[in-house]
C-alpha cells in the first residue's frame, strides 16, 4: 500500500487488498493456527454478534482501501513529506527518550501544506475517533526529537467514512507537557496502577472478567 504513493497506481484497491489481507493472515497464523482465539475488535450486535472478527473487515476492508486511495489521489491541500535524508514520510519509526521514558512507534504519515507547515496524519479504522489530541501531540515531539522539524498540525483520517479531520494546532503540546503526562503514565505503569477507563468498556476484550463491571469473581 506504502508503495503506490510513491508511484503512479497500478495496481487496483481490490488487487493491493488481497495481497496485504494475505500477508496479514500469514503473519496471524504463524503466531496461531486457531482461528477462533484470534481477537475481534468493535462490539457484539445483532448484525455483528462475533463483533469486528477476520470475516467483519474482509468485507470491508476493501471500502477503507478505496477511501484512502480515493484520499490521496484527489485532495490537493496536503503532499507527502520527504524527512532531510530522504525518506518519504511513510510510518516514520521513532524511538525517544522523554525525561528517563522511552518512547517508541511510528507515524503514519507526515504531510506538508502548500505553505510548509507539516500536518501530522493518523490513520483510524475503529468506529470512534479519539477525543483527544495527546496522540498527534506525541508524534509532534517524537519528529522533532527524531527529524529537527515541528509539526505545527495533526489531523485523523477515518477509514471507515473516508474523511478527514479539521487541522489541529499542536503549539500546545511541547516537548515539556508530552514528557509531564508520559511520566505520570510511567509512575501509575510500575506502581501497578492501572485506572479503569470506562468509557471504553463496551470495546475491551476483558469485560467479563472486570470485576468493575461483574463484581469479584
Amino acid at each position: 500500500m506504502e508503495q503506490q504513493e510513491l508511484i503512479p497506481i497500478q495496481a487496483t484497491p481490490e488487487e493491493l487488498w488481497s495481497k496485504s489481507w494475505q500477508e496479514n493472515l500469514d503473519r496471524q497464523r504463524a503466531v496461531e493456527q486457531d482461528t477462533s482465539l484470534w481477537r475481534a475488535s468493535g462490539t457484539a450486535t445483532i448484525a455483528n454478534p462475533n463483533k469486528e472478527d477476520g470475516n467483519w473487515w474482509q468485507a470491508n476492508g476493501l471500502n477503507m482501501v478505496k477511501n484512502w486511495v480515493n484520499f490521496r489521489t484527489t485532495q490537493e491541500l496536503m503532499s507527502l513529506w520527504v524527512t532531510p535524508q530522504g525518506i518519504p514520510a511513510i510510518e516514520l519509526a521513532f524511538n525517544i527518550n522523554l525525561d528517563g521514558v522511552m518512547v517508541k512507534g511510528a507515524l503514519d504519515r507526515m504531510m506538508e501544506l502548500p505553505d510548509g507547515n507539516l500536518v501530522v496524519l493518523d490513520i483510524k479504522s475503529g468506529k470512534r475517533m479519539p477525543s483527544s489530541d495527546f496522540q498527534l501531540g506525541i508524534y509532534a515531539v517524537a519528529m522533532e526529537e527524531t527529524f529537527g522539524v515541528r509539526p505545527k498540525y495533526g489531523v485523523y483520517w477515518d477509514a471507515r467514512k473516508g474523511a478527514v479531520s479539521e487541522l489541529i494546532n499542536l503549539d500546545k503540546w511541547t516537548r515539556e507537557a508530552v514528557s509531564e503526562i508520559v511520566g505520570m503514565f510511567d509512575k501509575a505503569r510500575r506502581a501497578g496502577i492501572f485506572i479503569p477507563n470506562f468509557d471504553h468498556c463496551k470495546m475491551c476484550n476483558f469485560t467479563n472478567d472486570c470485576k468493575y463491571q461483574n463484581g469479584d469473581k
